[in-house]
């Protein structure tokens, strides 16, 4: 009776053992894996470095720079060292060589970045080194221009050479001249007679909280790249035949401008010139001959009565694709404007050489000018500083790639089931077994066999949901036309351990790395010497781009975007031949993508037509499709209606791939909406998805793990005519502001307050019908997730024959021309009061109606 109870301990102790470890093991694999899923993302090192790093030389001058050195080094920053902080800072290097031998190296810059750090999300800043290798023939010289991303409030960079082993030749120190107590609007000037654009810099903006800086360039120093162009807010192209321009610096214009830049183009008696390069892009219409034209400057301008303010000018009139009124004289459209992109294309009709006396004499026409072209939200962030061409995407890009593989979540019932299970056999069941067969005295033994194969299973169950090595998740958008394809794709970057890695990516792609603003934070810059080791290593090599991480911490995310600019040989894309009049789409669309493709549809400035799934070289048909009215805006809302998305409401579930797959899809397109589509448009956009989730085109190599969603887009441009009439939004200009609180970017009034706007129909049309278009209720219904309601309350026009303002019954969304005679001013302009019905639920952001209006061309 003594031997049960030893033989009892014993197993109990063994059980006990057996337990520990394999729990042990359970958690360590276990715990990796949920540490793993945090952001839930993916990536695997090659174990190559980045780069050399050499010893600091001796020897400098005051700068830093060696005086014995081999090799000389001059740099010049910016725009004749100009420069602004928060942008990619164009450094063109001259090298020397004074020996007699070829100089083979690396050239090195080290520059400072403002960043959150891992999970604590504390602003502080790290050193990032770019990396270019170079030759330099013997007794001769090499001219490098660079662009490198210059981090906000930042002030200098370090520049050095290494040679083939390692050791620093020479270096240099750049301390940069940046304006850090005035925010400065840099307006680059492109002109045969810069000398007479002189009063375009010193100008005060919006109450002088933004002051203009004028750049003078040519067409020798325009870059030829969109990194070079960086630093500019404005490019101003006047009195200049832009032909004379080489293609590599028209592409890189227009791609500056898509990225959020703005072209201003003066036309004058040299329209046709000035506009050759970027004709086909924007006009409507060919370039009409020049010709004179007297100009109402603005009634505030005169000074001896109205006609004060009127100058004769030569001009030349130009019609925009889908273009909006930014300054206007009587009848005429003086500066008009079309959204590209994030950026706009404004033109005017006269050249600005030829109004210099008047800029001279009325200084503030330059404040009214750039306060009307570039609207209160981009003064706002070019003031504050939050217009950084990277900075800015930081925390809009983190919804994009913080999502992830389902698979990798680890079945927690799956560990909690096998850890029962060993419990239960390590035990009890076990022990007993091996009683009744007399085998007591292998029982310690089994136990620990029992252990060892529950580990392994341990190890098996992980291996699926364990991260080995470094993993990206992405997010890309792959817009397509006839010639060209562009793509930008958004990459998350982690290791699941604290250690250096190193990653190759394909060279044909731009790298951008993506930091935090310090705007939220301003805490002091810390002290940067160049000493410092650097966390991020960017390599650029012959034949691929390497990424070296150092001291980032385990999964700590470092966030970058990439971007290549393609001919489109194999025509891909969606083409079609849509229409669009009285409200109705119709036409064909056609899905040339080598692939089945989701979540198709067509999106114009107010409106949605929802398509579904397409296979390869399938033809839609539209007129029977369903339209959606909302607002692009309003991305999310309109985005959740395409995706899906909106179904889940109420049952949001993280372990339903399909819900999360529906989130991963909104997130992009909405944020697809909500840069690229800001403004009033007048092409349809053709959204869809790939099935795809492990692109690996921007990797250099196929070893690394990878989980995303890529956006496919195209243009297709739409006919608003039929049968002599013409259809078109009277959004395009922006409604005029009378009273109350209005928000012309979201279309929204806010509060309580009535809301009086003239809206802007059109001198090119005899107005024959009016609609008023109001949010479908599947849209309204998600708007109310974000506190934005549609438009209900009581609704007036002004009457300018007894100048009142007249009841309209808000039911009827269509007035045709004789409704609208007493209302249209000679101008044709309706004037229209908003009253919203303080019983609604929410009195914050109250959507107001799109209107559109048909006439005959005049």
């Amino acid at each position: 009776m003594r031997i049960f109870p030893r033989n009892m301990k014993r197993a109990l102790k063994s059980s006990l053992f057996g337990l520990l470890l394999a729990a042990a093991m359970t958690v360590q694999a276990f715990g990796a894996d949920i540490q793993a899923m945090d952001g839930m993302t993916d990536m695997t090192a090659d174990g190559t470095g980045a780069g050399q790093y050499g010893e600091p030389g001796q020897g400098t001058d005051g700068t830093g720079e060696l005086t014995d050195a081999p090799v000389t080094l001059d740099v010049v920053y910016g725009y004749k060292n100009i420069a602004k902080s928060g942008r990619f800072l164009p450094l063109h290097m001259e090298l020397g060589n004074r020996t007699d031998q070829v100089f083979k190296g690396t050239l090195c810059v080290l520059a400072m970045e403002s960043d959150m750090q891992g999970y604590s999300m504390d602003m502080d800043y790290d050193v990032y080194r770019y990396e270019y290798p170079v030759e330099i023939p013997a007794m001769g010289s090499l001219t490098q221009m660079r662009s490198v991303s210059l981090g906000n409030r930042v002030d200098q960079m370090y520049i050095r050479l290494l040679d083939e082993s390692g050791k620093e030749v020479t270096r240099k120190r750049l301390k940069l001249n940046l304006n850090k107590d005035t925010a400065e609007l840099f307006i680059g000037v492109l002109s045969d007679n810069p000398e007479k654009l002189l009063y375009m810099g010193g100008a005060g903006i919006n109450y002088s909280t933004l002051r203009t800086r004028s750049i003078e360039m040519t067409a020798a120093s325009l870059p030829s790249s969109e990194l070079g162009l960086d630093q500019l807010d404005v490019l101003l192209i006047t009195d200049f035949d832009t032909g004379s321009l080489s293609g590599q610096q028209v592409t890189a214009v227009w791609e500056w401008v898509q990225k959020g830049g703005v072209l201003l183009i003066g036309t004058g008696g040299r329209g046709e010139e000035t506009l050759r390069a970027f004709a086909g892009e924007i006009l409507e219409q060919p370039v009409p001959q020049p010709d004179q034209y007297v100009i109402n400057m603005g009634v505030e301008y005169a000074v001896d009565g109205p006609e004060g303010a009127s100058i004769p000018l030569t001009c030349t009139e130009v019609w925009l694709k889908g273009g909006s009124e930014v300054l206007a004289s009587d009848e005429l459209s003086v500066i008009s404007s079309v959204s590209v992109g994030k950026g706009m294309v404004a033109v005017s009709m006269y050249d600005f050489v030829d109004i210099e006396g008047f800029c001279q004499d009325n200084i503030s026409y330059i404040d009214h000018l750039f306060t009307s072209l570039l609207g209160e939200n981009r003064i706002n962030s070019l003031s504050s500083g939050m217009d950084g061409s990277t900075s800015s995407l930081y925390w809009s890009v983190q919804s994009l790639i913080n999502t992830g593989n389902l698979s990798k979540i680890p079945k927690v019932g799956l560990y909690v089931t096998l850890a029962i299970a060993y419990v239960v056999l390590a035990g009890p069941g076990l022990y007993f077994f091996m009683k009744h067969r007399g085998m007591l005295r292998y029982y310690q033994p089994s136990v620990a066999v029992l252990s060892l194969c529950c580990t392994g299973m341990v190890l098996l169950m992980g291996m699926t949901t364990r991260f080995t090595g470094p993993f990206f998740t992405y997010a890309s958008i792959k817009d397509t036309d006839t010639d060209n394809v562009s793509e930008t794709t958004f990459i998350n970057m982690r290791a699941p351990y604290n250690k250096s890695y190193s990653v190759k990516l394909n060279q044909e792609y731009t790298l951008y790395p993506l930091t935090g603003n310090t705007y939220y934070s301003m805490s002091p810059i810390p002290k940067f010497t160049g000493e410092e080791e650097p966390s991020i290593t960017i390599h650029y090599g012959d034949e691929d781009t390497g990424i070296r991480s150092d001291n980032v911490g385990a999964f700590n995310s470092k966030f970058f975007m990439l971007e290549r600019h393609m001919e489109n040989d194999k025509k891909e894309g969606f083409t079609g031949n849509i229409n669009s009049f009285d409200g109705k789409v119709t036409g064909t669309l056609t899905n040339h993508y080598g692939q089945a493709v989701e979540d198709v549809a067509v999106l114009l400035y107010n409106q949605m037509i929802f398509v579904g799934h397409m296979d390869p070289g399938e033809t839609v048909e539209l007129d029977d499709l369903k339209t959606l009215y909302g607002a692009t805006n309003f991305g999310y809302a309109m985005a959740e209606q395409i995706t899906g998305a909106s179904r889940y409401k109420e049952d949001k579930d993280i372990e339903d791939t399909a819900y999360v797959e529906a989130l991963e899809r909104t997130n992009l397109l909405s944020f697809y909406m909500g840069n690229y589509l800001t403004g009033y448009h007048s092409e349809a956009r053709i959204v869809a998805f790939s099935k795809d989730k492990e692109e690996t085109g921007f990797l250099r190599s196929s070893g690394y793990e990878t989980y995303g969603t890529t956006l496919l887009t195209s243009s297709v441009d739409v006919n608003y005519e039929k049968d002599g009439m013409v259809y078109q939004s009277a959004m395009q200009k922006q409604p005029n502001v009378l009273s109350g609180e209005y928000y012309a970017q979201n279309n929204t009034m806010y509060g309580l307050t009535p809301v009086m706007l003239e809206y802007y129909l059109g001198n090119n049309i005899e107005v024959d019908k009016l609609d008023f278009y109001h949010l479908s209720d599947e849209v309204a219904e998600s708007m109310r997730y974000y506190y934005t309601v549609p438009f209900s309350g009581k609704m007036y026009f002004y009457n300018y024959n007894t100048g009142n303002y007249d009841s309209m019954d808000t039911g009827v969304t269509e007035f045709d021309r004789d409704m609208l005679e007493p209302y249209l001013s000679p101008g044709n302009t309706l004037t229209v009061k908003y009253v919203y019905d303080s019983s609604g639920d929410y009195t914050w952001n109250i959507m107001l109606p799109v209107l559109a209006v048909t006439g005959r061309s005049k």
